[in-house]
């Protein structure tokens, strides 16, 4: 047998059906934390002569649901979403200072003070730019399972 068929072999074998049910709850749960990346600021690397590098982590289904109402705006029957806003506090609440996400950037007392930032929502606007909010909320959303990779079609 040739070693090229034996290859076409290998790759149109089928994997075993897996019970997912059985996958859940046999897995370690630390598995299905929210996931966590690191990202460069290419403006503030400039700006400070030295990467200026943040940890962004997903927002969990609950987080996302109560900032998303946090810009809602409800006024008889109308309700508006005010999408800026929305970006801005899923920014506020994904930034981490440092590498094991335990520390939310915007949130630090002292960088507020020093940027005369009375909340956090102020100090996002103060620190980064329209695109660069626009931009952070994409990776947020994407590691939150917004993007178009998050899931795929299986075909039979």
């Amino acid at each position: 047998m040739s070693t090229e068929k034996k290859t076409t072999e290998a790759v149109t074998e089928k994997k075993a059906p897996v019970n997912i049910l059985d996958m859940l709850l046999g897995a370690d749960v630390e598995k299905v934390k929210l996931p966590v990346k690191q990202f460069e600021i290419k403006r503030l690397s400039e700006a400070f002569g030295a990467p200026f590098v943040v940890t962004l982590k997903a927002c969990s289904a609950d987080k996302w649901e109560e900032l998303q109402d946090m810009a809602l705006s409800i006024s008889g029957k109308d309700v508006e979403l005010d999408t800026n806003l929305m970006q801005t506090f899923i920014v506020m609440e994904s930034v981490y200072e440092d590498e094991a996400a335990t520390k939310l950037l915007f949130k630090n007392k002292e960088l507020m003070a020093k940027y005369k930032a009375t909340t956090p929502k102020d100090l996002v606007k103060s620190i980064l730019l329209s695109g660069e909010i626009i931009a952070v909320y994409s990776a947020v959303a994407d590691l939150s399972g917004f993007g178009d990779d998050a899931i795929t079609e299986v075909k039979n």
